[in-house]
């Protein structure tokens, strides 16, 4: 009797993914899981446009992840500054950010698409005085990021 019971539950949990993954992948208007494949919003670029930019001079990546996702692997040059230890890492990043170039863009990231800490980092830069500093989130993150580099 245990057995059956533990098999009609299987069963019944195997459907239920089944017909959640279905909804997901027809649904009209079903979100996106990571990555988008859509052109970037007005303050956003793309992998490929960061890169390019890269290519074509300095760039300053701000990582707006926690700190132990920050260890475990970022963006080559990438400085930590999320908005859940704010003040303490801004004292940190900002003498690097006010010695880099003028002009040169900050481009901040966090965990992807659906991710508001780059956004929030963003908002909160816009607040100090680091001159004429063009603020940008990279669409997709850290996850678009990875999947760039494959």
């Amino acid at each position: 009797m245990i057995l059956r019971v533990l098999w009609q539950s299987a069963v019944l949990l195997a459907l239920s993914v089944a017909a959640g993954a279905l909804v997901w992948k027809f649904h009209p208007h079903a979100p996106e899981l990571y990555l988008t494949h859509e052109a970037a919003a007005p303050g956003e670029l793309t992998v490929e446009e960061a890169k390019a930019r890269m290519a074509a001079g300095p760039v300053l990546w701000l990582d707006a992840r926690h700190e132990r996702e920050f260890h475990a692997g970022h963006i080559p040059g990438a400085l930590l500054l999320n908005p859940y230890d704010w003040e303490n890492l801004l004292i940190a990043a900002f003498p690097a950010i006010t010695e880099a170039a003028e002009g040169t863009p900050l481009i901040i990231y966090c965990d992807g698409q659906q991710c508001e800490a780059s956004r929030t980092v963003r908002d909160l830069l816009r607040q100090t005085p680091l001159g004429d500093r063009e603020l940008l989130i990279l669409r997709g993150g850290w996850p678009a990021w990875q999947e760039g580099a494959k």
